[in-house]
């Protein structure tokens, strides 16, 4: 693999990094998942899941559309690894997010997260594509 496209495959997967971001404070859950794959893997709460995209989606919306972000902030850089032959990459991203969001019953409640996760892209067709992530959470200090 050449040392331009490493760089310009890393700057890529920052790009996406960043979409999330705007796709959070602007509550665009479409924005979201437009860089998955068709389904996505996801390890999280001792559980494993595989969902289509729309549906990740779907599920992702009424989080957005409940919530105003404080922060999603990087902790740390993330950090990204693509594989020799430029295949495949992970990144891995530790993330503040400060929340208020409505509960069930309406009452705006105010959350602190710390999040830690790593998402897994396949390049397919030249373009970088989500297909697994592995997350965990803890309450983040104020």
């Amino acid at each position: 693999m050449q040392p331009g496209t490493r760089t310009a495959d890393s700057l890529a997967l920052l790009r996406l990094q960043e979409r999330g971001r705007e796709a959070h404070l602007a509550k665009r859950a479409d924005w979201l998942v437009a860089g998955q794959a068709d389904t996505l893997i996801s390890v999280s709460r001792g559980g494993v899941s595989v969902t289509p995209r729309e549906r990740v989606q779907a599920n992702f919306q009424p989080y957005l559309d409940a919530s105003t972000f404080q922060a999603w902030d990087d902790i740390v850089p993330p950090r990204i690894r693509i594989s020799p032959d430029g295949q495949m990459a992970y990144v891995i991203v530790q993330k503040r997010v400060h929340l208020t969001a409505r509960d069930s019953t309406g009452a705006t409640q105010a959350e602190r997260t710390r999040f830690a996760w790593m998402s897994v892209y396949e390049k397919r067709g030249g373009e970088w594509r989500m297909t697994a992530i592995a997350s965990t959470d803890r309450p983040d200090t104020p």
